[in-house]
């Protein structure tokens, strides 16, 4: 894991120093493919403020026009319920970034503010961490809707910062404690309770791939 960690680290320095160089566009931000990685904190877990996920994936981008982006990620998140119990989901989804101020088109500005929706499809299970037989498992989908920013540290090498609301569209996993016992129960039909997410990311502009070319 330590081995993992420190090339990860590599990488990330290696792509930092290589963003260095100019980001070659066509006239516009239409067509900008880029890959990144993020890490992702998930709260409001379990109904409980204690229950916080901590979870990582990856995400590519690719934006339609100036002020239109979209993301396209997985991630895996895990968090513990007291001690007792852990939840595990798996998050494949997109979602479509509008950047409200205009121009900085060539990312020289640092700061880069964007309002975020989007759709995910959500693998979730949740098991006792004594007795592994109690478990559930539960297939869903959710909406999203948040706020974040771009700091841009080149034109090519971004760090984002954002919060989300994802709420289930379907019916979800909760664990209910009671003393030393485990209840796993499936909640059924629709409901405004999900989970706030806050992520981190790192990101690469790898390419133009179709922007308007300038004349």
């Amino acid at each position: 894991m330590k081995q993992i960690k420190l090339i990860l680290v590599f990488l990330l320095f290696y792509t930092f120093g290589y963003s260095q160089q100019p980001l070659k566009m066509r006239g516009n931000a239409s067509g900008l493919f880029s890959l990144g990685m993020r890490s992702t904190l998930s709260l409001f877990n379990n109904h409980n403020w204690n229950s916080v996920g901590i979870g990582t994936g990856g995400q590519f981008r690719l934006q339609f026009f100036d002020q239109v982006n979209s993301e396209w990620y997985l991630d895996y998140t895990t968090n513990d319920i007291e001690g007792k119990a852990h939840r595990d989901d798996m998050h494949i989804g997109w979602s479509v970034f509008f950047y409200p101020v205009p121009g900085n088109i060539d990312f020289s500005k640092v700061v880069k503010p964007f309002i975020e929706t989007g759709h995910c499809f959500d693998f979730s299970w949740l098991a006792e961490n004594q007795n592994p037989q109690n478990k559930m498992f539960n297939f869903t989908s959710a909406i999203q809707l948040g706020l974040g920013t771009h700091f841009n540290l080149t034109q090519r090498f971004d760090l984002t910062l954002k919060t989300q609301y994802m709420m289930h569209l379907g019916g979800d996993l909760h664990a209910h404690l009671e003393g030393d016992e485990v209840h796993i129960e499936r909640h059924k039909g629709f409901s405004a309770e999900g989970h706030l997410f806050i992520t981190v990311s790192a990101n690469y502009k790898i390419a133009d791939l179709w922007g308007k070319r300038n004349k």
